[in-house]
């Protein structure tokens, strides 16, 4: 999923969304990068939480969801060789 951030984004901010998001899902994939159209942060997520999950997981430290754009999820699955 990709979602848009209202905030500026400065490194303490992006470890606390990192930490938010690993204790909601430990095994989630978090990158950042800028939106220079709207000049705001992206959160790229790959986790097994819904988009409704991960976004509350982000608010709940004071950080703002401006937009979802990406609500797929795909989590990569391990393949069991049995």
């Amino acid at each position: 999923m990709k979602l848009r951030l209202q905030n500026v984004l400065d490194r303490d901010a992006m470890r606390e969304i990192t930490a938010a998001v690993l204790r909601a899902d430990l095994g989630s994939r978090i990158n950042f990068e800028r939106d220079l159209e709207h000049d705001a942060p992206i959160v790229r997520v790959e986790n097994w939480l819904t988009v409704a999950e991960t976004v509350e997981a982000i608010t709940r430290n004071g950080y703002t969801v401006a937009a979802i754009l990406d609500a797929s999820n795909e989590m990569p699955r391990s393949v069991s060789t049995r």
